[in-house]
């Protein structure tokens, strides 16, 4: 029977899951919930660890709200941003950026305002806006259905832009994405473009699937149903590639991020929380090591 004693602040859960050499392991997470405003402490509301992954509404038409944080273990951390972008308090605009900053790493999003594709194959003027989600939804992206086939921009299906085989006048009043990577933006129907957006991704979409294994006959005759000999453990990655790190953040990393709040830049260290984890199994005492995986 398991059992859990949890003398932290912070939300806990364990569970046991074969691991990827199909072995029964016990895994503990511990989740704990900041405010960075006005300064970084801990929230008086701390929020449970999220057990499945959570979407904004049908899995294989819209993006993650959130990841499961009951895993076998990332090889590196996450870092994720879900928000909105926030223009200057009392104003709207047509554009800005977004960017974050973890460590020597960059991000910079171009943001615009509502759009949509004209007949000659270029995007309307922006609209101004106050707040614009940044979701994958407002990124490149989508899919096109055929008679006989779906075309897609398999790094983000649930995006839009994408054209597929359609004309520009079935392109005409279609949205143009929000969110851009500002040295490419989009200038004309059938561009090439990255998706861009620092939300997580579904596990469905590349690069994580490539990462997933094969699942063949040789796997179905001699591993299923555990996972595959090739599976690589940054599947369990779902930060976009820059910020999906190979290694663990120890705390002290400066974080920057810009755009995101009505009342100017967020900066912050990220916080060294040395836990100590305590595990008995059948009798016998370890403690096993203790990763920050995400960081959201």
């Amino acid at each position: 029977m398991l059992q859990l004693d949890n003398q932290t602040p912070f939300k806990a859960s364990i569970a046991v899951l074969p691991n990827k050499d199909g072995i029964d392991t016990l895994y503990v997470v511990i989740k704990a919930t900041l405010t960075l405003r006005p300064n970084l402490s801990l929230a008086p509301e701390q929020v449970p660890v999220t057990m499945a992954d959570e979407y904004y509404g049908e899995p294989a038409l819209s993006s993650l709200r959130s990841c499961s944080e009951m895993h076998i273990g990332k090889p590196g951390t996450d870092v994720l941003l879900v928000g909105h972008a926030h223009a200057p308090a009392g104003t709207r605009v047509q554009r800005m950026h977004v960017s974050m900053s973890v460590g020597d790493r960059r991000k910079q999003i171009l943001v615009s305002g509502d759009r949509t594709w004209q007949f000659d194959g270029t995007p309307s003027a922006p609209q101004p806006f106050e707040a614009m989600p940044l979701v994958w939804e407002r990124a490149f992206g989508g899919f096109h259905r055929t008679a006989d086939r779906t075309l897609a921009e398999e790094r983000n299906p649930v995006g839009c832009g994408f054209v597929g085989e359609r004309s520009s006048g079935e392109m005409k009043q279609q949205p143009v994405p929000n969110l851009e990577d500002p040295a490419a933006p989009l200038k004309k129907l059938g561009q090439l473009a990255t998706p861009t957006c620092l939300a997580p991704t579904s596990a469905s979409w590349l690069p994580r699937r490539s990462f997933a294994g094969t699942y063949d006959q040789n796997w179905q005759r001699t591993r299923a149903p555990y996972l595959p000999a090739d599976f690589d453990h940054r599947f369990l990655q779902c930060a976009a590639p820059e910020f999906a790190f190979d290694r663990y953040l120890e705390g002290g990393e400066r974080i920057d991020i810009d755009g995101c709040t009505p009342d100017g830049p967020l900066s912050f260290q990220v916080p060294a929380s040395p836990l100590d984890v305590s595990v008995r199994v059948a009798g016998a005492a370890q403690r096993p090591p203790v990763n920050l995986e995400t960081l959201l």
